[in-house]
């Protein structure tokens, strides 16, 4: 068979990553037994099975940049995810054409596979530096046409590295005026750019960290297409209080993303009560997808797809309704 038969008729069947790259090479029959052997080990090792994963994960995208990373190519990535019972995944930066990455191959393999892609994270010139602003406007309009070309009408901005010779609060002002500058463009596109703040700890160098500023400029900016990316992983090594800090900063969530704290593993390998952070998600409002960008354990993407499934099924956690 041809890969794209081998990864089709693998993914159907919930294997992945060294299971993918081990059984390629197999006839029909060997498949068969292999396909039987590793449901079998996955059995003895308690982890849920793919009917119960795919329950579990249908309110999650898994973020295929970091699942199977240096295991698998890119955009196979996309049936091993949904191999495991991923039905949605997030990806980030679009354009690579060097490494086959254009936002209308990524759309069709997409398709092929039949999962959704809820997020994108193209990288954006530094616009808190007003040199950068023309640049800036030009990837704006690449990267609304992205959005259209995968049927994704949100994008994590972020852009926001300190700037030599300048205080964070000339940053943070020439950040907010590019913004309110291209809101009007990104609300009569009906596109919602989501500022995603990163932490002191993983991301050095940078003036966005944790609730605030971003908080602050997205009400400055007061528009319904300027938003946060409220991711918790970033947001528990800023400034932990999960849930208070997201009830506070709710009206201004368009997206979400999770990882454990502090090795940015799944839930339940750290520290945060993730049964009590989405439950108090799910009741505030949130509808939406919630972007599984964390590292899965030991390269182990089964287990990490069953602990988070096995979470879900726990709190009863509802799927997205949009």
């Amino acid at each position: 068979m041809d890969r794209r038969q081998f990864i089709s008729r693998t993914a159907a069947a919930g294997v992945t990553g060294a299971g993918l790259a081990s059984l390629a090479a197999c006839s029909s029959t060997e498949l068969k037994t292999a396909l039987e052997n590793e449901n079998n080990q996955h059995q003895a090792a308690g982890i849920l099975s793919l009917a119960q994963r795919q329950q579990g994960l249908a309110s999650f995208a898994c973020n295929i940049e970091q699942w199977f990373r240096g295991e698998i190519p890119f955009l196979d990535r996309m049936a091993a995810a949904k191999s495991i019972g991923f039905s949605a995944v997030e990806i980030w930066n679009p354009f690579d054409k060097d490494r086959g990455r254009t936002p209308e191959i990524i759309a069709q393999r997409a398709a092929d596979v039949g999962v959704k892609i809820t997020s994108y994270s193209p990288h954006p010139p530094n616009f808190a530096d007003p040199k950068n602003e023309k640049p800036f406007l030009e990837w704006l309009d690449l990267t609304i046409s992205a959005g259209k070309t995968l049927n994704i009408p949100n994008f994590n901005l972020t852009g926001h590295k300190l700037i030599k010779g300048l205080t964070v609060e000339q940053m943070i002002e020439n950040y907010t005026r590019v913004l309110k500058r291209v809101a009007p463009r990104l609300e009569a596109e009906n596109m919602i750019a989501t500022i995603e703040p990163y932490n002191p700890f993983n991301h050095k160098g940078h003036f966005m960290y944790g609730h605030e500023p971003a908080l602050s400029i997205c009400r400055e900016v007061n528009s319904p297409s300027v938003k946060i990316n409220w991711d918790f992983f970033h947001m528990q090594r800023t400034n932990g209080n999960l849930i208070t800090h997201l009830e506070n900063g709710f009206d201004q969530v368009a997206y979400i993303q999770l990882a454990d704290s502090p090795d940015r593993n799944q839930p339940g390998t750290g520290e945060v009560a993730y049964g009590k952070v989405l439950t108090r998600l799910r009741e505030l409002g949130y509808p939406g997808y919630i972007g599984a960008e964390f590292f899965p354990q030991n390269k182990n993407a089964v287990q990490a797809a069953s602990d988070l499934a096995q979470l879900a099924l726990n709190i009863e956690l509802k799927a997205p309704s949009i």
